[in-house]
């Protein structure tokens, strides 16, 4: 071999070792990403089923503001929207589920989040952390099978939940403008399955 096939030989070996560590790269952040959507797609699946499961089985239910010790049920004849749902497995009301948006945690945006209690209990339940739906704080809507939102609580229907997310939890990843994700939401409808 000559030297000039040497040194032709050794720049097609660097490029080839070149594209394989580019290629390595790309392939880690892709994987990255992927395992943040699955991981996320994973939590919310667990996290959710028990808000769905508890709406599904309500024999009641009451759209209105709220947090861990007071519910206020959204009054006839105005828009049955807010952020906290209180769900009643019987006709007994004394008896319920209440999913509530918290958003005096800290002053942060990140850490807003979704809890779930139930009668007689001393603490709550994270469901969802990580929110921001500060800005949007309807995040339980009771709607008609058309999408329109009721004013009455003449006949139930269907409950709309938005939970808007700043991060991915499993594996953290954040959302947002510089980030892997623009956005990460979850909208949802269930229906109760009592009449």
């Amino acid at each position: 071999m000559t030297l000039v096939e040497m040194i032709v030989t050794m720049c097609i070996f660097s490029f080839v070792v070149l594209g394989l560590v580019y290629l390595q790269m790309f392939i880690m952040k892709y994987d990255q990403m992927t395992t943040s959507e699955l991981g996320a797609s994973e939590m919310s699946r667990m996290s959710f089923n028990d808000l769905v499961s508890d709406i599904r089985t309500s024999w009641t239910w009451a759209v209105g503001t709220g947090n861990q010790t007071n519910f206020t049920p959204v009054p006839n004849s105005s828009l049955q929207e807010g952020n906290a749902l209180q769900l009643s497995t019987t006709q007994n009301t004394n008896n319920y589920v209440r999913y509530f948006f918290m958003t005096n945690v800290t002053p942060s945006l990140t850490n807003f989040m979704l809890c779930r209690m139930t009668n007689g209990m001393a603490s709550y339940d994270v469901i969802a952390q990580n929110l921001t739906n500060n800005y949007y704080t309807n995040m339980f809507v009771a709607e008609d099978y058309q999408g329109n939102v009721l004013t009455t609580l003449r006949y139930k229907y269907v409950i709309h939940v938005t939970l808007e997310f700043c991060q991915y939890q499993y594996p953290l990843t954040k959302v947002g403008p510089g980030y892997y994700y623009d956005d990460y939401k979850m909208n949802f409808r269930v229906a109760s399955h009592n009449q």
